[in-house]
């Protein structure tokens, strides 16, 4: 979605009137634009489709929720995550030749239906050239620390991550995820890869609003690009309570070591 002062309202993100309205996010993840119907679960636009019906079945939770909270546990028992008591998790179809088989696609979404994220393993993207000419500016507005497992994957870049990020453009492009990569050298890059190694049983996992962020130009973006104009908006626009609940819930997800291979 467009955002800040010229933007619309979209369906992935939080909307500027978050501390108005709480969790009025006019988006699925990543944005949903500004005639969106609030009113019912709006699609993914992450390469995957809802299904009927949440996805949280009879699973015993791998742990104990905070008050408030609850525990959503996949039936394989390979991850589980905390959500708030109210919102719920649905299933996603995901793109055929997309992502491995038997990988894990779910949308968390509000009472009002919008998706504060998508988690989807099995990630088979692969990495796009990223000459030097293409390289542009990122900026890291937000990073903590994801326990995964209690020991971060070999093959690593960095310790996975919970991390807000901007990549420039004609405006500044903005996403949140978990990582365990860095962004590219000198501070530039092409594009910021939200995905952690989840090992051989879950493959690359993402958990946020976009697997990868990239700048676009004007003539592509559109309600499920979000961008602002400076820094400070973006800052500003994360820096809320209502957003703080989306980062607790994606710093709380856990992968089951023996799954991490």
């Amino acid at each position: 979605m467009e955002h800040g002062p010229s933007g619309n309202a979209g369906r992935r993100r939080l909307p500027q009137a978050l501390a108005a309205a709480a969790l009025a996010l006019t988006l699925v993840t990543a944005c949903t634009g500004s005639g969106g119907d609030g009113g019912a679960p709006p699609p993914s636009t992450n390469a995957a489709t809802a299904t009927a019906g949440p996805a949280e079945a009879a699973v015993v939770p791998l742990r104990e929720a905070r008050e408030g909270w609850k525990v959503f546990t996949d039936p394989g028992r390979l991850l589980s995550f905390e959500l708030p008591e109210e919102w719920v998790v649905q299933l996603l179809e995901p793109e055929p030749g997309v992502y491995a088989p038997d990988s894990l696609h779910y949308a968390v979404r509000t009472p009002e239906g919008v998706t504060a994220a998508e988690l989807h393993t099995g990630i088979r993207t692969a990495e796009a050239p990223c000459p030097d000419a293409e390289r542009t500016p990122y900026h890291v507005i937000g990073s903590e620390p994801l326990d995964l497992t209690g020991e971060a994957p070999a093959s690593a870049d960095v310790e996975p991550r919970v991390v807000i990020r901007l990549i420039t453009g004609f405006r500044f492009f903005a996403a949140y995820g978990i990582t365990d990569q860095v962004g590219g050298a000198d501070g530039l890059a092409c594009t910021l890869s939200n995905t952690v190694d989840g090992g051989d049983a879950l493959g690359r996992v993402s958990f946020g609003d976009l697997e990868v962020l990239a700048p676009k130009a004007p003539a592509n973006t559109g309600p499920q690009t979000v961008t602002f104009g400076t820094i400070g908006e973006a800052q500003a626009f994360y820096d809320t309570p209502d957003f703080a609940t989306i980062r607790e819930m994606l710093l709380s997800l856990r992968i089951v070591p023996a799954a991490t291979g």
